[in-house]
């Protein structure tokens, strides 16, 4: 496939978008994440090519993270992706969501004819920003980075903003992917904390949804899921640290979901969704990945940094506070050729 080779090295200006991480090694340390997707690029999802194909990867985490379905439509190139959507009803709009899959179309600069898509990762304030992992748009030793993306155009190296946004997270279960199923008021489940490294295992946690519950790691925790949404945001019950470390989330259990994985910033806090009481009396597992990080880059800011891995106990006592809860919509990808 022809491609379009974009700088490998971050932007030093603080006016300009930067490469968070580049390569599946590097990518899956500290604040950001590959989504095991090199342990399962040989496989193909919603039928494109897989290996190292933007396709690929998006529909692989679309479907294993966000527990989309398979669409029963044929989705085409990634510059294809919205209209193909649109026409199967599923939401396309020109507003970025986590989850959402970002699509460039074979007009935009520096994309190849075929166009590409990404997963929306973060969203800044007022959509200020955007931060989308890829697969096959940088020349990096294994084709996938983390890349933030300014919707001023002035304010990045070259690649601009996404021409649509797919929401396949909000699409009729009849046409196109399966949308999530909102829980009932009353409805409770029984969930378990894990904590990695376990260094911060004796620390607690708050999920929040109209109140706030301390969950303490290691004890089994009955959530009501208050509000039709049924949805909790994640953040320690410390200030100190919820300023100081990211929080990523993974779920087992049919009866949770993940909505938001967290980061890649400090405050960026995971989201989770109860989507039924469960069939068994075991409590559905929710581990927390804690990593330093850096707070989200604003007009002011430099350039950000890779987070390193959080491997210290924590020591800080302070008063507990309420976990607020950022503007992050429903879930819904940077560059190479898509190809089906």
């Amino acid at each position: 496939m022809g491609l379009s080779v974009a700088p490998t090295t971050p932007a030093s200006a603080t006016n300009s978008s930067s490469t968070l991480c580049s390569g599946y090694f590097t990518c899956n340390q500290g604040t950001f994440s590959t989504h095991g997707y090199q342990n399962h690029s040989s496989t193909s999802y919603w039928t494109m090519y897989p290996g190292d194909n933007c396709t690929n990867y998006v529909a692989f985490v679309e479907s294993t993270v966000y527990g989309v379905a398979t669409p029963t439509f044929n989705l085409g190139d990634g510059g294809q992706w919205a209209s193909a959507a649109s026409q199967n009803d599923v939401p396309v709009d020109q507003v970025p969501a986590v989850g959402s899959v970002a699509v460039w179309n074979g007009e935009n600069s520096g994309i190849p004819g075929e166009g590409h898509v990404a997963v929306v990762e973060a969203v800044g304030p007022s959509d200020s920003y955007i931060v989308i992992s890829q697969q096959h748009m940088l020349d990096d030793p294994d084709g996938y980075d983390w890349t933030v993306i300014y919707r001023s155009p002035a304010r990045n190296q070259w690649e601009q903003w996404p021409s649509d946004f797919v929401h396949f997270s909000s699409g009729p279960a009849t046409r196109g992917p399966q949308a999530l199923t909102s829980a009932a008021l009353t409805m409770t489940t029984s969930i378990v904390l894990r904590v990695e490294p376990l260094s911060f295992a004796n620390d607690e946690f708050v999920f929040s949804n109209h109140g706030s519950r301390v969950v303490t790691p290691g004890v089994v925790t009955s959530l009501n899921a208050g509000g039709s949404a049924g949805e909790y945001g994640i953040g320690f019950q410390k200030s100190s640290l919820q300023s100081t470390y990211v929080l990523h989330i993974t779920v087992s259990g049919s009866n949770v979901r993940v909505l938001h994985p967290g980061g890649p910033y400090t405050d960026d806090v995971p989201w989770l969704r109860i989507t039924g009481p469960g069939s068994t009396p075991s409590p559905a597992v929710v581990t927390v990945s804690v990593r330093r990080g850096t707070t989200s880059p604003t007009a002011s800011s430099t350039t950000t940094t890779t987070a390193t891995t959080a491997t210290t106990a924590t020591t800080v006592s302070e008063s507990t506070t309420t976990l607020l809860q950022p503007s992050i919509r429903n879930p819904p990808i940077r560059l190479s050729a898509s190809k089906r």
